[in-house]
């Protein structure tokens, strides 16, 4: 009897563990999915001029924004602009380039975005885990970069 319920209980918690990762990794692929749209949205409207990096924030700001199955909005996202780097370096990301004409890179990072953690919070866990994701694109033709 005693041995039934300690049984229980670990079979439980187990569920309880595996529901909030379902919810995360839920979230973390719903997140992943939108700084792709976001990224390649916006290298599809870069053209070298001030305009074009309008269009590129413009296109980011109609995509559909619902997550955590269409319940709230993401927020936070940043779209900063590069030019390709030489192999092996980082690009240098800027939000308001000055010269926009060699601009060929979109990357799209959300920097508020978080899911709510139930069964991990009860145990003394936190409330909730951040969900990472950023995706960097490049324009002529529009396309994601590793």
């Amino acid at each position: 009897m005693i041995g039934t319920c300690l049984f229980m209980l670990l079979l439980l918690a187990v569920m309880g563990i595996t529901f909030d990762l379902g919810r995360f990794l839920i979230a973390r692929n719903e997140a992943q999915v939108f700084t792709d749209a976001a990224a390649l949205a916006a290298a599809s409207k870069l053209d070298g001029t001030s305009a074009g990096l309008d269009r590129a924030r413009k296109a980011v700001a109609q995509l559909p924004n619902n997550w955590s199955l269409g319940i709230k909005d993401f927020s936070g996202v940043v779209i900063d602009f590069a030019i390709p780097a030489e192999p092996g370096k980082e690009p240098a990301w800027q939000l308001e380039p000055k010269d926009p004409s060699p601009i060929t890179m979109a990357r799209a990072t959300l920097v508020s975005s978080s899911t709510e953690i139930v069964f991990v919070r009860a145990a003394g866990g936190p409330g909730h885990m951040f969900v990472p994701a950023r995706s960097v694109a490049a324009s002529n033709p529009a396309r994601l970069i590793p």
